[in-house]
């Protein structure tokens, strides 16, 4: 029996796998496991999903923190139908799925790749450095489902300013008032990697911060931009509603957008380079005796 599993770790992306029968599949932090969840609460090797004549069958490995069904602590588990279980502190959820569910779940999947894949296309050299700022900005929130963000960008990052926003007003950006998340947008930068909230209600760390609690966050992400291992700046959104959570896929299909429009922001960037540089020399060309009136100076010497 094909089973969908969905674990919600509270500040990363949610982890969404079809298990398929015949299958063991290890859950822990260890990057070996099938199903890899990094989080604090979890053991290298915590537990092991496999399935058997009655279902899925869910066993600890000898964790540390354990496993949790219906709010007990337990060594194995049936999983027949669907249910709702924690693996340490992060909260899991296990679904039996007919061929038909898992080809249109799949289908699901494609047509999101599919959307992302004309999302970058869109991202062209052509459109100009700003255009191109904004673009991806609007990309990412058609992909994200968040309602507002803002691009942040510079030649170092001492330099980021605001280069395109959307559903935050500029001067909001600059009052110690601003309903974002700070945090977050450091965390980006300072370690150069994404980061995901589902849901800051169950995030220590983001939950407790005046600007998230003042502007009533519940779920954002925020992707620096890397071109060449340089930092040039990072994508950030939010929303003040809780909605259907971030996936790894969903993060995955965010990235790559990022990735590809660095990539055109400096192929843009290069783009203007050359063209200010043609222009210089025009200009000093312009001055420049002509060939003919050269030759025709030397005859009549």
């Amino acid at each position: 029996m094909t089973a969908r599993f969905e674990a919600y770790p509270p500040d990363r992306a949610s982890l969404v796998r079809f298990l398929e029968p015949g299958r063991i599949y290890r859950v822990g932090r260890n990057s070996a496991c099938e199903l890899r969840i990094d989080h604090d609460s979890i053991s290298r090797f915590h537990a092991e999903l496999q399935d058997d004549a009655r279902g899925w069958h869910l066993s600890d490995t000898g964790s540390k923190n354990g496993l949790r069904v219906d709010g007990h602590l337990v060594l194995q588990a049936h999983l027949t139908d669907s249910i709702w279980f924690a693996i340490g502190d992060v909260y899991c959820h296990f679904e039996p799925l007919s061929p038909e569910q898992v080809h249109e779940l799949r289908s699901q999947h494609n047509t999101r790749r599919s959307i992302s894949r004309a999302l970058s296309s869109r991202l062209s050299p052509d459109l100009g450095f700003e255009p191109l700022l904004a673009q991806t900005l609007d990309a990412m929130l058609e992909l994200s489902g968040l309602g507002r963000g803002f691009v942040l960008y510079g030649e170092s990052v001492d330099a980021l300013r605001v280069r395109a926003s959307r559903g935050i007003d500029l001067d909001e950006l600059a009052r110690s008032s601003f309903a974002g998340s700070v945090g977050a947008v450091d965390r980006a930068l300072r370690e150069r990697r994404s980061v995901v909230c589902g849901d800051t209600g169950d995030t220590p760390w983001l939950g407790v911060r005046p600007s998230v609690q003042l502007g009533g966050i519940r779920a954002l992400i925020c992707v620096p931009l890397l071109h060449d291992g340089e930092l040039l700046g990072a994508v950030y959104a939010d929303s003040r509603r809780p909605g259907t959570p971030l996936t790894e896929l969903d993060q995955e299909l965010i990235e790559s957008i990022a990735g590809h429009a660095v990539a055109t922001l400096a192929m843009a960037r290069l783009r203007d380079a050359v063209d200010s540089l043609l222009q210089a020399s025009s200009a000093a060309g312009a001055r420049a005796p002509r060939w003919q009136e050269i030759r025709s100076a030397c005859r009549m010497a």
